[in-house]
């Protein structure tokens, strides 16, 4: 199956080419950078990953799943564990009609190694989290790696991921493809954190497909990115399903961060609420394309989103596109977007309490960030993100 995958895949690509800022995805994105980077050929067997990994912890070197860490997974008899080849129903790979028209998609599939598929068995309810790790150990220059991996929840799991990329070595193009499917009365808690000092370029293209009485919570905090561009996509296909998307973004330099976010309520009875938040400085840039599609009969829909963008430098720059369509009479959905510095009369009033002008920036943009963090469905992530705040902060302003 996955070689007639790819086979598609690099047909699309050519016919679509790299992607200009004449489409509505990259009309602020420019992927001109991405072209130098070829796809990565190396041996991944004898990198250890003794030192990341825990029997919690899936990690994938370079695209592929560790043997080592996967043998000592405790999890492993809950799921069922296949690679992308094995599978014999192709509607588990298939996703949706836009990521068809994303070349950069198309190139991730037609170019990965292997894939893996992972179905977790009725019933199952995980109290720790799974740790997904992606190391990206890099000994050679401009590496495009590529990877694609297939989630499969069934009635009455209750399943919390957290993942993670791991950059060593030189500065790559990581292109990650993930498909999460979520059978009926199903939890699913997906936690992102980003965090990379090797100045590579993160892609994502997320994928979720929801049944009847889903609970997806989606996490993510950038902290430190060159490039990071990620496609949300969610398909809420039977009633009384809820979506919740958090997501915290700091950039400072000429950092770029980009959130593509797409919610389809195809049924009715059904919520979804997006919370994105972005602290910039100095030259960076952020992107906000947050859509929410209500289909005919949708009825009793509730959907929100909102877009807030601090500004900490005169040349830092947010563009924000909330959307919506709306093709049914009785729904209740609504979006906002606000882009803007510190408040001065804020600053004023806890300079005149004898706060230092430093220290009443900190607390300004610490409460601006802690108003979505609380929000983190995870303890240990938020407690994390929190620290991870404060870091940036201070080096930020001292």
């Amino acid at each position: 199956m996955l070689k007639k995958i790819q086979k598609h895949s690099r047909s699309r690509f050519e016919e679509l080419g790299y992607p200009s800022k004449k489409l509505e995805n990259w009309k602020f994105s420019s992927s001109k950078h991405l072209k130098k980077y070829s796809s990565n050929n190396s041996n991944n067997k004898d990198i250890s990953v003794e030192q990341y990994s825990d029997e919690y912890t899936l990690c994938f070197i370079n695209g592929e799943i560790s043997l080592e860490s996967l043998n000592k997974f405790i999890y492993k008899d809950d799921m069922i564990i296949l690679d992308i080849d094995e599978l014999k129903d192709e509607s588990i790979c298939s996703t949706s009609s836009n990521f068809d028209k994303e070349a950069f998609f198309h190139l991730g599939l037609s170019t990965i190694k292997s894939g893996k598929y992972f179905e977790f068995k009725e019933g199952c309810k995980f109290d720790t989290p799974i740790q997904i790790l992606n190391v990206y150990n890099k000994n050679t220059e401009e590496l495009r790696i590529s990877s694609f991996n297939i989630f499969k929840l069934n009635q009455g799991n209750n399943i919390s991921i957290i993942e993670q990329d791991i950059n060593e070595g030189s500065g790559s193009f990581n292109l990650s493809l993930n498909k999460f499917i979520c059978a009926d009365n199903t939890i699913l808690n997906h936690s992102m954190m980003y965090d990379d000092s090797t100045e590579s370029n993160y892609l994502g293209y997320n994928y979720y497909e929801l049944e009847r009485n889903v609970l997806l919570n989606i996490d993510s905090m950038n902290i430190n990115s060159t490039f990071n561009k990620n496609f949300i996509e969610i398909d809420l296909n039977r009633e009384g399903s809820e979506v919740k998307i958090n997501i915290l973004n700091l950039a400072r330099n000429e950092q770029h961060l980009d959130n593509n976010i797409l919610v389809n309520h195809n049924a009715e009875h059904c919520i979804s609420v997006q919370n994105v938040r972005n602290i910039l400085n100095d030259q960076a840039t952020c992107v906000f394309n947050g859509k929410v599609v209500v289909a005919d009969g949708a009825q009793k829909t509730d959907s929100n989103q909102s877009n807030k963008n601090l500004l900490l430098s005169q040349n830092a720059t947010a563009h924000s596109n909330p959307q919506l369509e709306i093709y049914a009479d009785d729904v209740a959905c609504g979006h906002g977007s606000t882009t803007g510095a510190l408040d001065q009369d804020s600053i004023f009033y806890l300079r005149a309490r004898g706060i230092k002008e430093t220290d009443a920036n900190n607390i300004l943009v610490k409460a601006f960030a802690k108003e979505i963090l609380q929000e983190f469905i995870n303890d240990n992530i938020r407690n994390l993100s929190e620290n991870n705040l404060d870091h940036w902060i201070n080096g930020q302003y001292n």
